[in-house]
């Protein structure tokens, strides 16, 4: 079963790589693990209660919605379809995530401008991109497209990939 992961900055059109992963499954079963990184935080209090920090509260409804109604648009070809916070954006701290969840590729969007999303957030997208696993950009979406949900479920909106 391939397992890919690709970052997002929380916002609707960070999601379209789904469609992607999901075309080039050729109907085998996939897991994908979307993430956005966060600063580590640095005091010892912090720390200690790191795992109760993450800001699931503060995602947007509609990002959530997104993300269920993709499971279901593709529910025959993936298998997991999962979210996580995760601290630090470091190449040794993701090659360990990648390894643990035992990812064979990494989706990033062609010219797209990942925000920040919230105030803690890291950008991961430079550590992504020196990985040694095989890279897949995607096409980002035309501007008048993104942010909504009509458009996030047309498949045929990504049609350029390139490998490297």
């Amino acid at each position: 079963m391939k397992s890919v992961l690709f970052p997002t900055d929380l916002t609707l059109q960070s999601l379209y790589p789904v469609h992607e992963i999901c075309r080039q499954a050729g109907g085998s079963k996939c897991n994908i693990y979307v993430i956005h990184t966060l600063e580590m935080p640095t005091s010892i209090t912090d720390l200690l209660f790191l795992h109760g920090k993450k800001p699931y509260n503060k995602l947007h409804p509609e990002f959530l919605e997104a993300m269920d109604m993709l499971r279901t648009k593709y529910a025959a070809v993936i298998n997991l379809l999962s979210f996580e916070f995760v601290w630090g954006n470091s190449g040794s701290f993701l090659r360990n995530y990648m390894e643990g969840h035992d990812i064979q590729s990494v989706y990033l969007m062609k010219d797209y401008d990942y925000k920040p999303g919230l105030p803690q957030s890291v950008n991961c997208i430079p550590a992504l991109s020196r990985c040694k696993l095989p890279i897949v950009y995607v096409q980002k979406v035309h501007k008048q497209q993104h942010g909504k949900f009509t458009t996030l479920l047309l498949k045929n909106n990504l049609s350029h990939v390139v490998e490297e």
